[in-house]
């Protein structure tokens, strides 16, 4: 039977993929491809219907890392979930990318996040980002199958 300390670590576990998987802007299948475990492992851990043992838990935070996002669930009574600058980047862009809103979830005019105007050189830096995180990604997701 868990401990109360189990539970607790395991809420905490659950908060910080929600967090991460909300951040990224993925389903539960998606971030289950990116972590390298089965749609429902992410929704029993999310749902604290099951623990995440710790192999799992270790090899989510080491994708994670690759992706610039850090997780830390466990060396203090905090949830810390960091996203380094490349990966905010990458998430800026693939964020404000309209084409990938629903129909009824495109927007104009107000409430609607102005698009940031970098420069050449500065786009063409956070494209690259982008595109290597995107490849990091995928290549998380070959290795795990």
């Amino acid at each position: 039977m868990p401990t109360e300390s189990d539970s607790i670590a395991h809420l905490r576990i659950a908060v910080a993929m929600r967090a991460v998987r909300g951040a990224l802007g993925v389903n539960q299948a998606e971030f289950a491809k990116l972590i390298g475990v089965s749609k429902p492992t992410v929704a029993r851990v999310e749902t604290l219907e099951a623990g995440m043992r710790l192999d799992t838990y270790a090899n989510m935070l080491k994708k994670l890392k690759e992706i610039g996002v850090v997780v830390d669930t466990l060396y203090s009574e905090n949830v810390r979930v960091e996203f380094e600058p490349n990966s905010l980047e990458s998430l800026m862009e693939r964020l404000s990318d309209q084409g990938q809103r629903r129909q009824d979830r495109k927007q104009t005019g107000v409430g609607v996040m102005k698009p940031i105007h970098l420069s050449k050189e500065r786009q063409e830096k956070v494209a690259k980002r982008t595109q290597d995180t995107l490849k990091k990604m995928e290549n998380n997701s070959k290795d795990s199958e």
